[in-house]
């Protein structure tokens, strides 16, 4: 009987599908379409998180605050990938405190992403100088490995 179970109990870890993550941030091969390859389908609900800008609007060469929430305490952040973008082309860069451990940066060629926070986080955007146009935060967020939203966007930054 003890054998039996044991068989069927291997048999079931086996067989259940992984739900497989990265602790040490997202793949370089998420920067384009912002999927963490975590091999299981992201959410089609609406994300319950939020991403706040400080200003509406800024110069330049400026920066902005960047909050990631989630809508409630049970709306933790596992995993996190942030681009700054204008359409689909990232821009800008982040800036983050050289003390701040939990925080990595993805090289995304010409712009760079954020990775791998706490449950909410505030980070900063630069605008790239001669930019005047109107950008967008993108965000993927997770809550665990399996249960994901990708490309989550903040309200428009105008860019002068």
């Amino acid at each position: 009987m003890a054998y039996r179970f044991a068989c069927v109990l291997l048999t079931v870890a086996l067989c259940a599908a992984p739900a497989l993550s990265f602790s040490a941030g997202a793949p370089n091969g998420a920067c384009g379409d912002m999927i963490p390859q975590h091999h299981t389908e992201p959410q089609k609900s609406s994300a319950p998180y939020s991403i706040v800008l400080s200003k509406k609007a800024i110069n330049a060469g400026e920066g902005v605050t960047i909050t990631v929430q989630g809508n409630s305490a049970k709306d933790t952040i596992k995993g996190l990938l942030c681009q700054t973008r204008v359409g689909e082309t990232p821009v800008g860069a982040f800036d983050v405190p050289p003390n701040n451990n939990y925080i990595q940066k993805l090289d995304c060629g010409n712009s760079k992403a954020i990775t791998n926070p706490p449950n909410a986080i505030t980070f900063n955007w630069i605008a790239p100088k001669g930019l005047s146009e109107q950008a967008q935060v993108y965000c993927t967020i997770a809550l665990n490995g399996g249960v994901f939203w990708v490309k989550h966007t903040s309200d428009f930054l105008k860019v002068n």
